[in-house]
């Protein structure tokens, strides 16, 4: 019995359930129409970038050589689905990965009503959501590229590293090229288009600092799975030639390249220097060189709606960037909102970093910002989960999280309780995280302080709630440990707790020297130096 009869056997229906479909705009000349078609298999994602023509077009593929297609298939499982099946028929007879790939392939024409000899196709791990569409143009000529692209776990230096035998294997990082054009393209210009694909997709790359994942000393040029798809149009005039001297080679050269970076954005956070800088502002406070300006985001997170607080928590960033900050501090759980995981349970947490931080460190290392930034980290070695803080230095590096150690209640039960950890060294100084409740016993800080640190930081979830503080606890810490403590708060209502009146403060000597708060989502700025303390900038 083969691989593909046992795929059915084993009751792994092609898309079964469609949950639905999204439309693609592409240029009408291209005579394509583009959808992408959304299931999920074994309680995993699946998807399919599906292009359908209304003619045959002559196509040259890297899955399936020459062909006269009907269609185009990029078809995109769950990473894990890709590794669950691959596991499954890799025993039997060595196609695990490629059953499963030929399976949605041969189920995709079936559906189309198609010859599977007239549809070309390809299959990444990369989300499909995060697909990139560039549209190229000049005179009479049109070029559209679509990609997808993920190059953290398989890329590689050809020339350099050591090749294995992948026939069957899931695509463990891809970058899929599909490449639609309106004129007609011979069979010798398809295959000079690949060339010229390749060398934008290489550019990119480079233009990214994308490092081999086997020799992270050299440059990657791909990954190891990448595939490529050319689709010939049907009008005049006739090309025969698409390397970088022709204007039609330029253009297919540079929507590959543009594609590509975008798409590496969108799945590993990966962005061309200077990319993600904000615009400055006139209206900055002055600030006294020796001081560090604080900012801290005061905000009304949304429980549940991660792209929402995502998209809240980069233009308070943005923000807080163009009134001089030098360090910027979220609440708890900004990312999430503090009683998310009722509302979205925690399977999409994603193992830290993630495309999201990624995007945070290249905002980071293009403002020269530090962030301290609250979010749901799942570990990447022993698929733990804790509620952390992220330390962004002004470079871009990750310097690593913070975890809680005092998780409360049934509301953090997904959480699971830090063992603790040192300062980070931020500007040349030792900076101790806490997360809220981590600062209701004396121990946390104490120990931050016995390993040097020089100022406290503590985001939290804490409005006033009788007999659970924070009362004076954060005046306490700081007489205790001689070390200024800034809490940043949040503010806003979820259902199970009213945050509105939750105070963020900056505590030395035992007092509160400055208290913020906000009904609504507030940016808070301190000046801090070393010697003379903190003092609030002019508004």
């Amino acid at each position: 019995m083969n691989a593909l009869r046992r795929l059915a056997l084993c009751g792994l229906l092609l898309l079964s359930a469609i949950a639905h479909a999204g439309e693609i705009d592409l240029p009408a000349d291209v005579r394509a129409e583009a959808q992408i078609l959304r299931g999920e298999r074994d309680s995993y994602w699946e998807k399919r970038l599906v292009v359908r023509f209304p003619e045959a077009r002559r196509t040259l593929s890297t899955s399936d050589g020459l062909l006269d297609a009907r269609a185009a298939l990029n078809h995109a499982g769950h990473p894990q689905l890709w590794h669950k099946l691959g596991i499954e028929f890799m025993g039997r007879d060595g196609r695990g990965g490629k059953a499963y790939g030929e399976y949605i392939h041969t189920g995709t024409a079936r559906e189309l009503q198609l010859a599977k000899s007239a549809v070309a196709h390809m299959a990444t791990a990369a989300d499909m959501d995060n697909l990139a569409v560039v549209t190229k143009r000049h005179g009479l000529l049109t070029v559209t590229v679509l990609a997808t692209a993920g190059a953290k776990s398989n890329a590689i230096r050809t020339g350099v590293d050591a090749g294995t035998y992948i026939e069957g294997s899931e695509p463990a990082g891809t970058i899929n090229i599909l490449v639609l054009t309106n004129i007609r393209l011979t069979d010798a210009a398809l295959a000079r288009a690949l060339i010229t694909v390749t060398e934008g997709k290489t550019a990119a790359l480079q233009d990214l600092q994308v490092a081999s994942t086997y020799t992270p000393a050299v440059q990657a040029t791909g990954t190891g799975t990448d595939s490529i798809i050319v689709v010939s149009g049907i009008q005049g005039p006739q090309a025969s030639y698409t390397g970088g001297h022709s204007r039609i080679g330029e253009l297919i050269g540079k929507a590959s390249h543009e594609a590509v970076i975008a798409a590496l954005g969108k799945q590993n956070g990966l962005f061309l220097p200077g990319s993600q800088r904000f615009a400055a502002t006139t209206e900055t406070p002055p600030k006294a060189p020796e001081s560090l300006r604080l900012a801290l985001l005061h905000l009304d997170a949304v429980p549940g709606d991660i792209a929402g607080n995502r998209a809240r928590i980069e233009a308070g960033i943005g923000e807080a960037i163009g009134r001089g900050a030098d360090w910027i501090v979220t609440p708890e759980l900004a990312e999430t909102g503090y009683n998310f995981a009722k509302r979205i349970g925690t399977d999409w947490i994603a193992p830290y970093p993630d495309a999201w931080m990624s995007k945070l460190a290249a905002i980071a290392r293009d403002n020269r910002v530090a962030l301290f930034v609250g979010f749901a980290e799942r570990d990447a070695k022993s698929d733990k989960l804790h509620n952390s803080v992220a330390v962004i230095d002004r470079d871009g590096t990750l310097r690593g999280t913070y975890r809680k150690q005092r998780p409360v209640g049934s509301v953090e039960a997904w959480s699971t309780a830090g063992t603790g950890g040192a300062p980070f060294v931020i500007d040349g100084i030792p900076v101790g995280v806490l997360i809220c409740a981590d600062t209701w016993r004396p121990e946390p800080a104490a120990r931050l302080r016995e390993q040097g640190a020089a100022i406290l930081l503590a985001p939290s979830a804490w409005p006033p709630v009788d007999g659970m503080g924070p009362g004076d606890v954060w005046e306490r810490r700081s007489a205790e440990t001689g070390l200024p403590l800034v809490v940043n708060n949040r503010t806003g209502r979820e259902p199970e707790l009213d945050f509105s009146t939750g105070e963020s403060v900056i505590a030395t000597g035992g007092e509160r020297r400055f208290v913020f708060a906000a009904k609504q989502t507030r940016l808070f700025f301190v000046d801090w130096d070393r010697r003379q303390g903190f003092s609030q900038p002019a508004p």
